[in-house]
């Protein structure tokens, strides 16, 4: 501090100045406010919730920097296993938005900033950049803060070394929620498994009953059939032929269920995809109708058959069936359209699209429904591995499954399953029936 005669002699004497005076004074209020707007922003970024998005989590860190630094975009990069991910939001309409940008990376534990901007310089060409690792309790590095400059503007060192005391910061909230994930996840997995260990029941419990009234139906069709020729032309014919006949559709209900129940049976066979709707529907058609839903069909004339597990094949079209229910819960007019198709590109594809009108999914929704987990359902609901299991089935067969989807109109889920053609006989004509 300044000696008090030599304050005295500034304010006092010949060199003093008022106009300096009150120049210094300003000087220091806007100091002591841009240094207290620093400290909000700083409590504000540890106050991210845990279990938000990464994307959520981005847009929330680029908005509270904002108000510090200027920028055009930023990002948060997260490397979980060999695969790096980036969380770019951009201020668009006065709203931040994020897109996500996903590389292999071939040596994680090594990834330095250096690799990091040369991924980002490939993806933003016109950019400079301004990064800044972030680091765990450990020293570890969890990922990387990066502030993308578009043409040759770049963070001066104030600005750096600004962005470099926010990381720390904000590195004790990524961490909490690395941490906060990999906890879900376990807890997840094990109810999973008690799950698992409840279906396992139901199938066994399933196959039981169907046994148990595969005899007393066995009893009813023959009564029915003898009570028929007894009754060929009197009045109670017709309602003798409608107990046969519905007596036919619960034994075939049955059949469906106790192929559905063994689990075991993984044998790849000649299929026709237009008989695997009528099975599944066979079974869970009743829940879908109870639900007060539409079911339109528009089959295909060809014949689509391929090569592959009745039951696996079943239990996608049952999975994206009651995924398709669900959304429709609460929806005027609900309704689901089954259609089936032949696809001729590269190769020949057997076609099969489920398409309701219900809530649809959220486009930041859309690259993670596959994943093992994920699911927007309540926790009594959904496991979030229905979709991560129909795709691990389709690519099984050498297949694609997809979703398009717009929010508030409607979801389409599409399977392709590689067309397995008849062949030519003796006499080179194609057999009627089967794949030959």
């Amino acid at each position: 501090m300044l000696p008090k005669q030599e304050i005295l002699q500034k304010l006092t004497g010949i060199h003093s100045s008022r106009k300096t005076y009150y120049a210094e004074l300003a000087f220091l209020i806007e100091e002591m406010k841009k240094k207290n707007k620093q400290l909000e922003v700083i409590n504000q970024l540890t106050k991210i919730q845990i279990s938000a998005s990464w994307q959520e989590v981005s847009s929330y860190i680029a908005a509270q920097l904002s108000l510090l630094i200027p920028f055009d975009s930023f990002a948060l990069t997260l490397v979980k296993g060999s695969t790096l991910s980036s969380y770019i939001s951009t201020l668009e309409q006065s709203e931040w938005r994020c897109q996500t940008l996903v590389k292999p990376v071939k040596h994680p534990p090594a990834l330095g900033l250096d690799q990091l901007e040369n991924v980002m310089q490939a993806a933003f060409p016109a950019h400079r950049f301004t990064s800044i690792s972030l680091r765990s309790h450990l020293n570890q590095v969890l990922g990387f803060l990066t502030l993308l400059h578009h043409g040759k503007q770049k963070a001066d060192a104030e600005e750096v070394a600004l962005f470099r005391l926010i990381a720390e910061h904000v590195g004790v909230a990524i961490e909490n929620i690395i941490l906060f994930q990999d906890v879900c996840e376990k807890v997840g997995l094990e109810a999973q498994l008690v799950q698992s260990a409840k279906m396992a029941a139901i199938g066994e419990m399933a196959a039981g009953i169907a046994h148990e009234l595969n005899s007393p139906l066995t009893a009813i069709l023959g009564n029915a059939q003898f009570l028929m020729r007894e009754a060929a032309s009197g009045t109670l014919h017709p309602l003798m032929k409608d107990i046969y006949q519905c007596g036919v559709r619960c034994k075939k209900i049955i059949q469906n269920l106790l192929t559905f129940s063994r689990q075991e049976e993984y044998a790849f066979e000649c299929l026709a995809l237009n008989d695997l709707i009528d099975d599944v529907l066979g079974l869970i058609g009743y829940q879908l109708a109870v639900s007060g839903i539409e079911i339109q069909q528009k089959r295909s004339s060809s014949a689509l058959s391929f090569h592959g597990s009745r039951h696996q094949i079943e239990q996608v079209l049952i999975n994206l069936l009651l995924n398709a229910r669900d959304a429709l819960n609460g929806r005027e007019h609900p309704q689901i359209i089954i259609e089936t198709f032949l696809l001729e590109e590269e190769a020949a594809w057997v076609g099969l699209s489920i398409r309701d009108n219900g809530a649809g999914i959220q486009p930041e929704h859309l690259p993670q429904i596959f994943q093992p987990f994920f699911t927007t359902k309540e926790s009594a609901k959904g496991t979030g591995l229905g979709l991560s299991v129909s795709l691990g089935i389709t690519e099984s067969h050498g297949g694609r499954l997809f979703a398009e989807s717009e929010r508030n109109r409607y979801s389409k889920f599409t399977l392709l399953l590689p067309l397995k053609k008849p062949k030519e006989d003796a006499d080179g004509e194609e057999p009627r029936a089967g794949c030959g």
